[in-house]
């Protein structure tokens, strides 16, 4: 893990996911790169018709105002020895994330949620947000609240082990291995969600072992609903971080489909990996 992209908009949750970055940057060398996307045309000369030179006078304190947050944000203390770059776009916000992730090479997007009612200040809401989880190519890793003296020792993956999830789970198998974390695979059932644990148990060892793991539990866990369950879960082992597979088929569609990941990264404390699904 050598390059992390941080979409920002200087708000107290988009400096969450950058203390996080920080950390992961630190812990394995790789370069952060700070994203702010601008929601505004770009003047290069004179007026454009049907622009006033209030509207340009707008721009250019926009434009200002921008690359005082980034000096603010670059100066912070735990950015210190980190290698950082930042960029400025004018793109919608899902193609700005998808042309850095690509044009750097990008081995993991870090985001800050706002909780319960999605992204502030417009940066990161509805469809923009969804999309960037579901589609982006590029592991995402959400943060809702600051995390202190992050150690990733402990991750969950939560699914239904069901086909095409063995390949989407080898890169989360990946970051696992780096991370040297332990990993608890935990299949969440609810009242409309009945089968014997007996059987589900034994296809999730053959999934950890045909994923090469070593330090990990299986566990069936049963609550009112699969978002609900994956948040108690967690909290039961002491985990440091919740990863899912989205966007999938068949199986996948149905246990992790948007809004059940949408829900899980705005109501968990703990940070939320997603990974896409591989078709």
């Amino acid at each position: 893990m050598k390059k992390i992209l941080v979409p920002t908009d200087f708000s107290e949750y988009a400096l969450n996911a950058a203390k996080l970055a920080a950390n992961l940057a630190k812990k394995f060398d790789a370069r952060i790169y700070f994203l702010h996307v601008v929601s505004m045309p770009v003047y290069e000369t004179g007026i454009i018709p049907g622009q006033s030179q209030q509207d340009i006078a707008e721009g250019l304190f926009i434009l200002k105002k921008v690359k005082m947050d980034f000096q603010e944000l670059l100066s912070q203390d735990f950015l210190e020895g980190v290698n950082v770059a930042k960029a400025i776009q004018y793109d919608g916000v899902y193609e700005s994330i998808v042309k850095q992730a690509k044009e750097n090479d990008i081995d993991l997007i870090v985001m800050g949620t706002h909780g319960s009612s999605g992204y502030v200040n417009d940066f990161f809401i509805g469809s923009n947000t969804d999309k960037i989880v579901r589609l982006s190519k590029t592991p995402v890793l959400t943060t809702r609240d600051e995390v202190l003296d992050p150690k990733f020792e402990r991750l969950v993956f939560a699914s239904d082990f069901g086909d095409g999830v063995v390949t989407s789970f080898r890169k989360i198998a990946e970051i696992a291995e780096l991370l040297q974390a332990k990993v608890d695979l935990v299949r969440i059932i609810t009242r409309d969600d009945f089968f014997f644990s007996g059987p589900m148990l034994d296809s999730m060892e053959s999934f950890a072992k045909e994923n090469g793991l070593v330090n990990y539990d299986c566990h069936v866990y049963a609550a009112e609903s699969v978002q609900i369950g994956i948040n108690e879960f967690a909290h039961r082992v002491n985990a440091d971080l919740v990863t899912t597979v989205t966007h999938g088929r068949r199986g996948l569609a149905r246990l992790f489909n948007g809004s059940v990941t949408s829900d899980l990264m705005k109501s968990s404390t703990l940070p939320v990996l997603t990974i896409r699904a591989q078709r």
